[in-house]
């Protein structure tokens, strides 16, 4: 009896100075497949994953590509090796190595999309934050998130796991709350490496014109069944797509409910590729739950030899 696989792709905060540099070394495939990126993007992707600094390749029209990027190459040695997902699921950003996964798009048109995805993003002219908020019960945290909603923006963003939730929002807002958590005494604060206040509503006008280039990007019949991030439930059709990436980009990642959703399918395993941050969070949703990643060559041959 074969075993039940989901594949789930990681978001912006996975990054590091060499990352996909050990791919890059001992794959020709990973080779072709950043030289692709290369000549689409017009950028040197190479020195910025490879190199760095932190400060350029954390920036977000240069992240992101990065990052679908290396997931790609991964899912394509494991096609290589004969292995596919049962399930596709992706955090954010990740949704878009997660569609390819799925067969709904082509690398070429997800990295097009991306592109434009985080130019949109980056163009958003408020100064935005986020962070994430551990061990601080729900309940308790949006009653202080709402309190502050009285001075501006701020809202809750991702859902990610039984102990952590993401705010997102103005940055002083966001500041003002980690404040007021870390004089409470309960809880824990972790400011993330973004650049603006991604799934809120401060990114409505990024969606708007995102909507334009999904219009303009040929979907495909999707192959293998993929959870969405708006709303944890299986996409039914390819014909759903562009409306959800578009309410993505403003609306709050349910991971939580995405992790519930496919454990209730009976998924065996939680394969990781790109990171190792989803798999922390899919063992504080479920305990017991098998999970692996894949960010490097020698973690692929571990996973290869098992």
């Amino acid at each position: 009896m074969s075993i039940q696989v989901a594949f789930i792709f990681p978001g912006q905060g996975c990054q590091y100075v060499g990352i996909g540099h050990s791919l890059y070394q001992d794959f020709t495939l990973a080779k072709s497949i950043f030289l692709e990126a290369e000549e689409i993007l017009g950028l040197p992707l190479r020195k910025y994953c490879f190199e760095g600094p932190f400060e350029e390749l954390t920036k977000t029209k240069i992240v992101q590509p990065a990052i679908l990027t290396v997931e790609y190459i991964i899912f394509s040695l494991l096609q290589e090796e004969g292995f596919e997902p049962t399930w596709v699921a992706g955090h954010s950003l990740g949704e878009y190595a997660a569609l390819i996964a799925s067969g709904a798009i082509t690398y070429a048109n997800a990295l097009s999309l991306v592109r434009k995805r985080a130019e949109h993003m980056a163009a958003v002219s408020v100064n935005g934050g986020m962070a994430a908020i551990l061990n601080l019960p729900l309940t308790d945290l949006a009653g202080m998130v709402e309190d502050l909603q009285t001075e501006g923006i701020i809202e809750l963003a991702n859902f990610n796991s039984p102990v952590q939730t993401v705010v997102s929002g103005e940055k002083e807002l966001v500041t003002k709350l980690t404040a007021r958590i870390k004089q409470s005494g309960r809880g824990k604060v972790i400011p993330l490496e973004v650049q603006g206040a991604f799934h809120s509503s401060m990114m409505k006008p990024a969606a708007e014109k995102f909507r334009e280039d999904l219009k303009r990007t040929s979907f495909l019949p999707i192959k293998t069944p993929i959870i969405s991030n708006v709303t944890a439930e299986e996409v039914l059709s390819s014909d759903q797509l562009p409306l959800l990436l578009e309410k993505q980009i403003y609306s709050p990642v349910r991971w939580e409910e995405t992790i519930k959703k496919l454990a209730s399918l009976d998924c065996d395993l939680f394969l990781e590729l790109g990171g190792k941050i989803l798999s922390g969070m899919v063992k504080k949703t479920f305990s017991k739950a098998n999970t692996y990643f894949i960010r490097e060559t020698e973690d692929l041959k571990k996973y290869l030899q098992n």
